[in-house]
This record gives structure tokens, sequence and C-alpha cells, in this order.
């Protein structure tokens, strides 16, 4: 299905907005035209009701009230003629009947649910039944009054066809007028939504002009809607973020070419020396031996590379087990401390009881080989390094990674996690470090919703603080 652009979707929008008040404006004044017209009828039937009670109040005899009600009802010629009848509750002959040349069958007989009661008054609107078109409307009053212990109703009405003609007109005009308003909001809502939305076309410009060389420098300067703030201010913060994202990225390809260019330099400059002149087979056998060092060196800088990548990745972990941390830890304790007994060092554990976290194994065993190494490679030479666990807050358990060292300045503790960072360069490749194995043990951590910290002083040593959710 094709998207519906959202200028589209405002145009139709402020459209049937614009239509929908446009008729209901029509509506209630067409309304309000009604009722206005209508009440000065009734208004006018009212003064002739109040004339034709007088008159029925004043004692006189039938020729002249007869005389004097004609008078209040007008010339029966007139364009819009008046008309009455009188009549007595239980008697069928009426009081008095006016000119019936205009009003016609039906009109003279009131229906029965608008009969009001005695001292009351009501309205309503008849029509004349042989009108064949059925728009000869009359307005009627119909009043009931007590007179010489009779109950008297006078029925008094009057055309109002001019009120339907004059509404017929006010109808046409507010077609007229309606539909004009409307063609003009179909025409003009899109240029008014382009311009309400022209912000965002701007926004948009500016945006399109951004490359990753400009990452770090655009910015959006010009004048922005205030709706638009908000959005243009996250947008600013996430390409800084980007801009540093791709920053890190550019100085992590610099970085892991330089580190994978002396390796390669090195196997490359034994085997040209090897190469260059005869030599015995012992000799071969040495030159051979010595770029396969350099060869392993290489290879462990790329499996790093390899797995700090697929750390990096968004995903879940690949396989999350319930596993004995205290167990894992104490087997690769056993197989640490026999490293480091080849240079009179030790690995011990403190005893503890049994804790379960839970995770990828292979992971936590990367991870704390990871530290397990850089404890013996930078501690003191025939030190000791001391596994121990401790209860965390918030449901955690901390391993706690201590050697005897404690030399790390402590402006070089912030970049311990940076990629390819060591605190002595020369004296780490010499040790054929890379500077990866913290970075790969923190990303590691915080996929197990964890963490990693370093401490290091002369007095106390360096130690290195895993926080793992336990199980």
């Amino acid at each position: 299905m094709r998207p519906v652009s959202i200028k589209l979707r405002l145009s139709l929008l402020v459209s049937l907005l614009t239509v929908t008040i446009i008729v209901i404006v029509s509506v209630i004044s067409y309304v309000e035209q009604e009722e206005s017209l209508l009440r000065n009828v009734d208004e006018i039937l009212r003064v002739m009701g109040e004339g034709i009670a007088a008159v029925l109040d004043d004692p006189q005899d039938a020729e002249t009230r007869d005389a004097e009600l004609q008078s209040i009802l007008g010339d029966p010629r007139a364009q819009n003629p008046a008309w009455c009848r009188i009549w007595v509750d239980g008697n069928d002959r009426d009081w008095f009947l006016s000119d019936l040349t205009n009003p016609s069958s039906g009109v003279l007989d009131p229906p029965s649910q608008r009969r009001p009661a005695v001292g009351q008054t009501s309205f309503f609107t008849v029509v004349d039944r042989t009108d064949r078109s059925g728009k000869a409307p009359y307005r009627a009053l119909w009043m009931r009054r007590v007179w010489r212990q009779d109950v008297v109703n006078v029925l008094v009405g009057r055309s109002s066809r001019h009120v339907y003609h004059e509404l017929r007109e006010f109808y046409r005009l507010l077609l007229i007028v309606g539909g004009g308003l409307t063609l003009l909001a179909f025409l003009a809502a899109p240029l008014l939504v382009s311009w309400g939305l022209r912000p965002v076309a701007q926004a948009g410009a500016q945006l399109e002009a951004i490359t990753h060389r400009s990452l770090g420098r655009q910015r959006q300067r010009s004048e922005i809607a205030l709706e638009l703030k908000p959005f243009m201010a996250a947008l600013d913060d996430m390409l800084g973020r980007l801009d540093r994202a791709m920053q890190q990225q550019g100085q992590f390809i610099a970085d892991a070419a330089h580190e994978l260019r002396t390796p390669v330099a090195v196997l490359k400059s034994a085997l040209q020396t090897t190469n260059l002149q005869r030599r015995t087979a012992a000799e071969y056998k040495a030159g051979i031996e010595e770029a396969l060092l350099d060869v392993e060196r290489l290879e462990r800088l790329v499996e790093q590379l390899l797995s700090l990548a697929r750390l990096e990745r968004p995903d879940r972990l690949r396989r999350s087990v319930r596993l004995r941390l205290d167990a894992l830890l104490a087997e690769m304790v056993e197989v640490y401390d026999a490293r480091a007994a080849r240079e009179n060092g030790r690995v011990v554990m403190a005893q503890t009881g049994a804790v379960w976290v839970g995770g990828d194994e292979s992971e936590l065993r990367q991870l704390f080989a990871n530290l397990l190494d850089n404890a013996l490679r930078y501690g003191p030479a025939g030190g000791t390094v001391t596994v121990s666990l401790a209860d965390g807050s918030d449901g955690e358990v901390v391993v706690s990674v201590h050697d005897e060292g404690g030399c790390i300045p402590n402006d070089a503790l912030v970049h311990l996690f940076d990629r390819f960072y060591r605190v002595d360069s020369s004296r780490s490749q010499d040790f054929g470090g890379s500077g990866l194995g913290l970075a790969i043990a923190r990303e590691i951590a915080r996929r197990h919703k964890g963490d990693v910290e370093i401490t290091s002083n002369p007095q106390a040593g360096t130690a290195v603080s895993v926080r793992l959710p336990r199980w």
C-alpha cells in the first residue's frame, strides 16, 4: 500500500474541519433564522388574540362584535391574511368564523394534541391539505378562556408562506456561500499546509546536507518552529553521538591497522632475514619458529578483534544458562596457578559458598581469563593473584581479581577500558599485550547486565571488580 504524505493528510483534515464548521454554522443560522421569523408571526398572533379576548369581554351585540373582530383580522384579500374561528366547548356551532376564502380544508380543525389548558395559549403550524405542493403552512394560535361559565376556544391563524419563502432564499444563500467557502478551503488548504510545513522542509534540507565529514560541525542554527525544537534538539544530540561513534570507529580502524602492521612487519623482517643468505637447517628452523611466534601473536590479535566486534553487536546472549560461578572460577584458578608457578607465582581463590549466575559460560570464561591473564602479565613477578567473591547491592555478586602491583597512575585508570590503550606501550608489546583484554571484559560484563571497575595504588595493589546479577 502506497503511503499517504503528511501534506495530503493535513490538507484533507483542514478541509474536512472547515466543511464541518461551515455545515454546523449554516444549520445553526438556518434554525435561528426560522425561529426569529416565526417569533415575529407569533407575536402578531398574540396581539390579535389579546384583541379578540378584549372584544369578547366587552358586552355588545353580535353584529358589532363581528365587525370589530373582522377589523382586528384585517382585509381577507391581503397577501398574508389572518383568519379566526371561535367556538364553545360542547357546542358544534361556531360563534364566529372569518372569511374562508384563503384558509382551506383542515386548517380550521386544530390538532387535539395541541389543545391548551383553560387559561393557556399554544402555538403550532398547520398545512392546507388541498395545496398540492404541500408548502402552504399557516401559523396558528389556540387560546382557551372562561367566558360566562363557558369555555371559549379562540383559534387565530395567519399565513406563514412569506416566512418559508424567505427561509428558502436564505437556504440558497447558505448553499452558495457555503459551497464557495468549501471550494476555497479545498484550494487553500494545501497552500496553508505547505506554509506550515516549511520549517520541516528546511530542517530536511539541512539534514540532507550533512555528511560523515560534517557530523561534528553541522548543527541546526537557523530559526525553527517552536514545536520542532524538541525534535531538533534530540536530532542534534543523536548526530553528536553518531559523530563520536564514527570517530571511535575511525580510531578503532586506525589502531587495529597499526597493531596488525607491527606483527606483520616483524614477521616479514624475520622471513626476509632468514631468506637473505643460505643458512643451516638449524638456523632455518630457528627463523621459522620465530616467524611462528609472530604468527601466533597476529592470530591472537585478530581473534580479539573478532571477539570485540561480535560482542558489540546488539544481539542478546547466544545461550544464557544457570551456572555455578564459584566452580567456574575455581577451575580457572587451578589452570592459571599452574602457569604462575613456572615463574614462582601463585593464583589463589578465597573460600566461598555456592554462587549461581546466569549467562553464557564461554563468554564468562573469556572475561575472567582476560583478567587473570592481565594480573599475571602486569603484576610483579613471583607475586600472588587472589580471586574472591562477595555480595554486592541489589542482588549482585562481586568477583574481585587482585594482584600485588598497584603501579597504575590515576590518570590512566579512566582509559584502561579504551581499545588498544596500554599504560606502558613498549613494555606491553614485549609481553604480547594488545590493549583489548579489558575492553572485551567490559563488553562481556555489560552483556550480562553487569560492569567492571578498577582500583590501583602502591599500598593495596590493583583490584579489578566484576559485578554480575545473581540467578
